[in-house]
């Protein structure tokens, strides 16, 4: 009895103490998180957001906006700290409020690992995506998987020292043809931008830059030890890439809105011509007959040749493409300064739906060098005289 009685009350101490154990490990862990959600409150509270938008943060979201706003204040330095007084006093003049809309496209800032760091809020018109959404994630996660390649070498540096970049991306779009937004798509629709920006150097920073989400959670077991370990971080973000991207807008949107100095033709996927507006008359002397079954190369100026066929290669493979200006010959010598919005699109014809290609180009210049002859078609209609549609070689005229 008295064994047993021995063995009982060992029993039921060793019990009563594991339980004190277990209550002071949960009494730590209240704790911790009381702390925890004390210290996420005051970092919410911080964010350059509305207090009706911080308030709504999950943990996630706060510890995610919060190192992009690190990261952003490495890019922007001292100057940032202007920049947010400047907003919180409500200093900013009508002219600062308006840029968005002078700006057309949209602002993006990405780390050297991709991460995106700032994103103008008028991303929501362009991608149907809210800004709060994508600020803080992997740009990776929002571009078309065959473009992930093409912009980890962009944002890498370049050993000629090179810091502009120019370049067509796929972004994800929550937009439905109509403009509206759909979140509840099967599958993912790509929207082209034309992404022009730089390579910006970071600054001194003593902030941990590539402190991520993952290395929280893997160290949230030690925000309440006493640990003093220190761990040694992986190397600072040490640049980063600020882009303007602007859409290209699909034909379908714009046609009926074209200006006197605009004009549109169609291609097939060779580039001849099987279309040409009556403006190309006007502009450069061309009728429908001319241009018929002819291919668009033939009236590019030579030097010219390999950005175009860049540009043409890009929009085979990405659907959209904006040139950059190019010399577009004319039919009595000389060339005019073009620049084309091309759109790849699937187009009815008979029981099959074919590929088309439409071009909008945007007339940058008079004629120059009207008495230079420059392709042999050139030539030849120059020998046959003036043409009898006069084209018009005045771009004020055009203009107008």
């Amino acid at each position: 009895m008295g064994l047993r009685s021995f063995q009982l009350t060992t029993t039921q101490f060793r019990r009563r103490k594991t339980e004190k154990r277990k209550e002071k490990s949960r009494e730590a862990a209240r704790h911790r998180r009381s702390q925890e959600s004390d210290i996420l409150t005051d970092m919410a509270n911080l964010l350059p957001v509305p207090i009706s938008v911080s308030s709504q943060l999950d943990k996630t979201s706060i510890l995610r906006l919060t190192l992009a706003f690190l990261k952003t204040q490495s890019l922007l330095d001292s100057s940032i700290h202007e920049l947010f007084s400047m907003l919180y006093e409500d200093k900013c003049s009508m002219a600062d409020s308006c840029w968005l809309n002078a700006l057309g496209g949209m602002l993006l800032a990405l780390s050297s690992e991709g991460d995106i760091i700032y994103l103008t809020e008028n991303v929501i018109e362009q991608l149907g995506i809210q800004q709060l959404d994508l600020i803080g994630r992997s740009v990776f996660d929002y571009c078309h998987p065959c473009d992930h390649s093409e912009l980890r070498e962009i944002l890498s540096l370049r050993r000629d020292g090179e810091l502009g970049r120019s370049f067509f991306l796929r972004f994800k779009s929550a937009l439905t043809a109509k403009g509206r937004i759909n979140n509840n798509r099967k599958t993912d629709n790509y929207k082209v931008m034309n992404c022009s920006g730089r390579i910006v150097m970071a600054t001194a920073s003593n902030v941990r830059l590539n402190f991520s989400l993952e290395d929280y959670f893997n160290e949230e077991h030690e925000l309440g030890s006493d640990s003093k370990v220190e761990k040694v971080g992986k190397p600072s973000t040490t640049h980063f890439l600020v882009l303007v991207c602007d859409p290209i807008p699909h034909p379908s949107k714009v046609e009926s809105a074209l200006d006197s100095h605009t004009f549109v033709t169609n291609h097939t996927l060779d580039m001849k011509f099987t279309y040409v507006d009556e403006k190309m008359c006007q502009f450069f002397g061309y009728t429908m007959e001319d241009l018929k079954d002819r291919s668009a190369y033939q009236f590019h100026h030579a030097q010219d040749n390999e950005s175009i066929l860049k540009s043409y290669k890009t929009m085979i493979t990405k659907g959209q493409i904006q040139t950059p200006p190019y010399r577009f010959l004319a039919k009595q010598g000389g060339y005019a300064w073009v620049q084309t919005q091309a759109t790849m699109m699937s187009v009815p014809n008979r029981h099959i739906r074919s590929q088309a290609i439409v071009c909008i180009h945007t007339r940058l210049s008079n004629i120059e060098e009207g008495d230079q002859i420059l392709f042999f078609g050139q030539a030849q209609s120059s020998a046959d005289g003036p043409a009898e549609t006069k084209y018009d070689a005045s771009f004020e005229t055009v203009c107008s």
